[in-house]
């Protein structure tokens, strides 16, 4: 049957040679398709700029649909989707700023930045303080309890040679 070109965004499959490639990539639906496929995924600030110069859609608007989709030059967005965009837009656009903790939450890039250039230098493990766990007192009558039950220490954390008498 010979090797078969799908694409994902035509949903349809033809003959793969350079040249029927050639001619389905130039095509103005395979165009079309492509383009809707981005626009999904363009940024809200960039939608909101294009959608509040266009006049909305009458069509859309009174009956639902329009006979040119995505393509149409009018606008098919509602006064309340423009509202939540404003809304979207305004709180990235917030969240951008460098907010100070006076007038509200810091910003997390900056935290994250002052972390890793402040915690740059290694600190030594003598100012570590290591908890000390005691021997509870039922079993200070045993001398001789097996290594897993013995009380850990620094000293036996450092020495790995006790662990290999566990069994």
């Amino acid at each position: 049957m010979g090797k078969r070109y799908y694409c994902a965004y035509c949903d349809r499959s033809f003959k793969d040679d350079p040249e029927a490639r050639k001619k389905h990539l130039s095509s103005l639906q395979h165009t079309k398709n492509r383009a809707d496929h981005y626009n999904m995924y363009k940024d809200p600030e960039v939608i909101l700029k294009e959608e509040s110069t266009k006049i909305p859609c009458k069509w859309y608007l009174s009956v639902g649909d329009c006979a040119f989709g995505l393509g149409c030059r009018y606008s098919h967005y509602t006064p309340p989707m423009i509202w939540e965009l404003q809304r979207l837009v305004a709180i990235r656009n917030q969240s951008k700023l460098n907010v100070t903790p006076e007038n509200g939450w810091p910003n997390p890039d900056d935290i994250i930045k002052e972390y890793f250039e402040n915690n740059t230098s290694t600190s030594s493990t003598d100012d570590f303080v290591y908890p000390t766990w005691n021997r509870p007192l039922e079993l200070h009558d045993y001398s001789m309890l097996p290594p897993s039950l013995w009380p850990i220490t620094p000293e036996s954390l450092a020495n790995t040679t006790t662990f290999k008498e566990w069994g």
